[in-house]
């Protein structure tokens, strides 16, 4: 194979890479397709992928990094870490009550959060019946805007009991809702209920989050519940389409089972 950046072309036709992270660049983009990895699905380690591919991996590290910059994987640091392949989407679990900055956290994003309306005020009919409230019960709403990687992700809503949670609108909210609620008010999240929707953008959503009127949406309407079975967020949370993928993971028929997976 030819290493000079005179125009000439490997085996397969293609110009041939002028550098070894070139090759390893080429190899592992070669590998990605080859695989057909699915997007968000584990590539394996970089001592793996090293190993695989014959790479050394200072040298494969170079075409991670500039994978990375293309978008087409991330890496992501820690135990449950590796290089992931990518497509830009960021996803959003479901089989989790993980607060939303930990769960981008782990997929190697950045995330930025804007409150955009905290306030206490009166239940709305559904928002009574989902919490269990008397009609004089007032509750808090959050409204926030997500952005990853410094653009629009989702636009979220929390409803919560405000006698449940007194003061909490005096705490800054920027970060993860329920670990606020589980350090100050020591609430114990059991399990929380979820429903996928696809809907269009409204005209207010669409200039929030910055795109067209009507563009894809996917809905996420929520009820969260405490360990004494006791509603503690109703939720309705908007994510851009073009930017999310949504995962689930099934543990079977065993009920036990899926009871303690789902809380590990």
């Amino acid at each position: 194979m030819a290493t000079g950046t005179d125009g000439a072309k490997g085996t397969d036709g293609q110009p041939s890479a002028s550098t070894p992270a070139d090759a390893a660049h080429a190899a592992l983009t070669r590998y990605a397709r080859m695989e057909r990895f699915n997007p968000g699905e584990l590539m394996g380690s970089e001592r793996a992928l090293a190993e695989r591919l014959g790479i050394g991996r200072a040298v494969l590290r170079q075409a991670i990094e500039r994978m990375e910059a293309e978008g087409t994987v991330r890496r992501v640091l820690g135990r449950s870490g590796g290089v992931f392949f990518n497509d830009g989407r960021i996803q959003r679990h479901l089989n989790t009550v993980e607060g939303v900055p930990q769960m981008v956290l782990h997929q190697g994003r950045a995330l930025a959060t804007h409150v955009l309306r905290a306030e206490m005020g009166l239940p709305q009919p559904d928002e009574r019946r989902n919490l269990r409230l008397d009609g004089g019960d007032a509750v808090l709403r959050i409204q926030r805007l997500r952005l990853v990687d410094g653009l629009s992700w989702s636009l979220d809503l929390s409803v919560l009991p405000a006698a449940r949670f007194s003061g909490l609108l005096n705490h800054p909210l920027e970060g993860s809702l329920y670990h606020l609620l589980t350090s100050e008010y020591g609430l114990e999240l059991d399990r929380a209920d979820e429903t996928v929707e696809a809907v269009p953008a409204s005209a207010e959503q669409a200039d929030v989050l910055g795109v067209p009127a009507a563009a894809a949406l996917l809905e996420i309407r929520r009820l969260a519940w405490d360990v004494q079975g006791a509603p503690v967020e109703y939720a309705r949370d908007f994510f851009r389409a073009d930017r999310t993928r949504v995962h689930m993971q099934k543990y079977g028929t065993n009920w036990k089972r899926t009871v303690r997976l789902g809380r590990e």
